[in-house]
């Protein structure tokens, strides 16, 4: 249907001579349901249609075997000279949808006319026309009228409101009720009582329209009393586009109200840190602050109270209860004062604010002038510690809060229970190990160094040869940085700017398991196989000295014989042990192979030739260079698509270390 001049040629031309070819067919319960369907979707009277039964329905037997009722409906042939009203027309067979017809965005347009039956009289309606478009003709209104059999109108006033074409309006004649041709309505309530529809059937000739009154008398007897959608209702009755249901009364929902929550006063989650390089790229840990102080006193953390509900209300006026937001209390630690009240928490003692499983405390910090050397000894706090210089070779540093180092970290252990942050970088000689249990890494630059993070590693200038599991993300992304050598393993993501060397340098990177599984894993096949080595030493020990004790005619020397039952209860120990690391070692790979298809490995240069990518247990063995490349898990196989930046990257410049709130 190209357009409605083509449709009515094509309704004059049907050799059937009383319906066309835009035929539809529809499926209802009767041939009523079907016919009402039908109107409702050409936006006709039931009058005007012509229907055929294809197939006759049945009503079935307790809702089984029902079949509906198959109907072939067409619209009779019309006179397209008997209607001239464009838009009219427009909406009859399209709903105002079919492109190039919407006349308010044509320049040229004939005017258009609306004649509407109410119960206060039959009312015209005349817009002028866009353009060179023509003028509504007084003999069109009058045959509009002839053919919705109004029998008697002002024809004074018809004339009038042709000439004066302002869309006002204007009475023409007075309504004689026909309830055989009058529009009707029914009202329909959800469930819930929470909405009303109100679905309308279309009048017929001089029938009138439903109006305003009507609409809201429907309501009332249907219990609707509140939320009535007046102008909503106005709205639809001037449109009178009937196909659709009229969503006329509409409850309030209930709103329950906000939990409490703690609002922190200092900064918990280092989200917002970020490494700013010079024009050369180097990154300047000076100005990072990533541990921060706090003094007696200070505030902390504010409890924002819980906020009461809002009720709500149905249609029907019945009232729906709203829930008060639940209370969370400031979870507090050592070094701070929660007030009397609840609501407010400050620093007991001057120190630094650490964040652990949701409770805030202050660590009393331990300075450490210059390097942890000889002079010094190890470092063991139960605080935080801040090394104002180096951690020599062989030297450890122990902290129940965060460590910072300004200077370097060399063949050292450090560990702390929060963050580690070292300005100047890692070099450890093969024997480095610096593990966050509850935290994250910062470092300039590690080389032949282990480290371990529970949550993220972050190092701006580069990683070579090193072995670093992170529980989270490890980022290297820095203008100079890039991830060489060794073994790389976090939960979720490695990041860098160049991954490999171009000297094929062999690189591990693992995404997709947390790393504390894979050294679990690591372990239990450690000592799968030492036990499987053991039993079999064991079992050729029995074999032989029951072949003895067997040739010795069942008995053997007091020796051999205590021998033999030592061997004997420890091969049935290690066989039992052996069965239990087998067992556990098989529940985490089929729990590996359970986890969700998360993890990626995001080279932003270049992806060298010795990189091996492994994403849950699958693995891609890099061979030609990769630019610009994201390697991610798609089913059962590594997809290679264009690189992903990570979240916090703003620019080239600017790395946020998106180290999350601990919990």
């Amino acid at each position: 249907m190209a357009n409605l001049k083509d449709l009515f040629m094509q309704i004059d031309d049907n050799p059937a001579g009383d319906y066309d070819d835009s035929s539809i067919e529809v499926y209802a319960d009767s041939v009523k349901q079907a016919l009402e369907l039908a109107a409702r979707e050409l936006d006709v009277d039931i009058s005007q249609l012509d229907y055929e039964v294809v197939e006759k329905g049945t009503k079935g037997f307790l809702g089984f075997g029902r079949l509906p009722y198959r109907v072939i409906i067409t619209p009779l042939r019309m006179d397209i000279s008997e209607h001239h009203d464009l838009e009219e027309l427009d909406a009859k067979f399209s709903g105002g949808h079919i492109p190039g017809l919407n006349v308010d965005e044509r320049k040229d347009a004939d005017g258009t006319y609306k004649v509407r039956v109410t119960k206060s009289g039959i009312w015209l309606t005349v817009k002028a026309p866009k353009g060179k478009g023509a003028k509504v003709a007084v003999e069109s209104v009058e045959n509009k009228c002839y053919e919705m059999r109004i029998a008697t109108f002002d024809r004074d006033a018809v004339a009038k409101a042709v000439k004066k074409s302002d869309g006002e309006r204007v009475k023409i004649g007075e309504w004689l009720p026909n309830p055989n041709y009058d529009g009707s309505m029914r009202v329909e309530v959800t469930e819930d009582e929470m909405k009303a529809f109100v679905y309308f059937n279309t009048p017929r000739f001089n029938g009138r329209h439903m109006d305003y009154d009507d609409v809201i008398d429907a309501l009332r007897n249907a219990g609707v009393v509140t939320g009535i959608k007046e102008d909503d209702i106005k709205e639809y009755l001037e449109e009178m586009d009937y196909r659709r249901p009229l969503l006329s009364a509409e409850g309030q929902y209930a709103r329950n109200g906000r939990d409490s929550y703690v609002d922190y006063k200092v900064r918990i989650d280092k989200s917002k840190t970020q490494f700013e390089e010079d024009d050369s790229g180097k990154v300047d840990f000076r100005n990072l602050e990533l541990l921060e102080n706090v003094v007696v006193g200070q505030l902390l953390a504010v409890k924002v109270p819980a906020e009461e509900g809002i009720p709500g209300r149905t249609i029907t006026n019945r009232v729906i209860p709203a829930k008060t937001g639940k209370d969370t209390a400031i979870k507090f630690g050592k070094g701070t004062i929660l007030s009397e009240d609840g609501t407010e928490l400050t620093a007991e003692i001057n120190g630094q604010v650490v964040y652990k499983v949701g409770r805030i405390s202050v660590e009393p910090v331990f300075i450490v002038p210059g390097d942890v050397s000889l002079e010094t000894g190890n470092i063991v706090f139960l605080g935080s510690v801040i090394v104002q210089g180096s951690v020599q070779d062989n030297f450890e540093v122990k902290a129940a809060g965060n460590v910072e180092v300004k200077g370097t970290v060399q063949k050292a252990f450090i560990e702390a229970e929060g963050d580690i942050v070292v300005h100047q970088g890692i070099s450890g000689k093969d024997e480095a190990r610096v593990e966050s249990t509850g935290g994250s890494i910062f470092a300039k630059f590690v080389q032949n160094s282990h480290l371990v993070a529970e949550k993220n590693v972050v190092i701006p200038e580069g990683i070579l040869h090193s072995r670093i599991d992170a529980g989270e993300k490890i980022y290297s992304i820095g203008r100079r940085a890039k991830i060489a050598g060794g073994v790389i393993r976090a939960g979720d993501e490695v990041n860098a700017r160049f991954l490999g060397a171009e000297g094929a340098t062999k690189t591990v990177i693992r995404v997709g398991v947390n790393p504390k599984i894979l050294q679990q894993i690591d372990e239990l096949s450690r000592a799968k196989n030492e036990l499987e080595t053991e039993l079999t030493t064991l079992r050729l020990d029995l074999k032989t000295l029951t072949t003895q004790k067997r040739n010795a005619g069942g008995k053997l020397a007091e020796d051999k014989e205590k021998l033999l039952a030592d061997i004997t209860a420890r091969e049935e120990k290690q066989g039992a042990r052996f069965e239990e690391v087998a067992g556990e070692l098989e529940e985490l790979n089929s729990y590996i192979g359970m986890l969700e298809h998360k993890g990626k490995v995001c080279a932003e240069k270049v992806a060298y030739p010795g990189v091996e990518v492994y994403i849950k247990d699958k693995d891609f063995k890099i061979k030609d260079n990769y630019n610009h490349v994201k390697f991610s898990l798609d089913g059962e196989d590594i997809h290679i698509s264009d690189y992903e930046p990570p979240e916090f990257v703003e620019g080239s410049q600017r790395i946020s270390t998106l180290v999350r709130r601990r919990t």
